[in-house]
């Protein structure tokens, strides 16, 4: 069923609408990652490693995007409309925050929950032996630990990593 107020007037409007409406299975959510205004090297090298992992259901923003996700969300829910995305990753650095990542999902393209991470110690995967990796694998994720069930925040942080990947 199509649900819209008017019916379409054109097979190009007809299919548009069907590829929209409510599936049975679920395609795989698609993930946009972007650099913030002032992006360093390494969250740069970080956004273009996680891109590599997920080529087929990334879309990798190569511009700088003046924006906060925290104080203003409408630029990321017009990317997210944009590109059809659900999953974002936001990359920026500043002395308070060096080497920061915001890891969030949206729904019915407005911010649903994110969550901020900074990152300490970085390998790259051109530094790793045969970084070769096949399009489509999926990494292994191991919470470690009963903080991860038990704490809100650290839950909060297990289902946004596991819907990144897996979701």
């Amino acid at each position: 069923l199509i649900y819209c107020y008017r019916k379409p007037k054109t097979k190009r409007a007809k299919r548009f609408l069907e590829k929209r409406e409510p599936k049975l299975n679920e395609n795989t959510k698609n993930a946009m990652l972007i650099k913030g205004g002032n992006a360093n090297l390494t969250v740069t090298e970080v956004l273009k490693d996680i891109y590599a992992v997920k080529k087929p259901f990334a879309v990798l923003y190569k511009r700088k995007n003046i924006t906060r996700p925290f104080e203003d969300q409408t630029s990321l829910e017009f990317f997210s409309k944009k590109s059809d995305c659900s999953l974002f990753l936001f990359g920026s650095h500043n002395k308070k925050r060096p080497n920061n990542l915001i890891i969030g999902r949206m729904f019915d393209y407005h911010v649903l929950d994110m969550i901020e991470l900074g990152v300490e110690k970085f390998v790259s995967l051109k530094e790793i032996k045969n970084s070769k990796c096949p399009e489509g694998t999926k990494p292994m994720l191991i919470f470690a630990g009963d903080v991860f069930d038990v704490n809100e925040e650290y839950r909060r942080l297990k289902s946004l990593l596991i819907g990144q990947y897996f979701g």
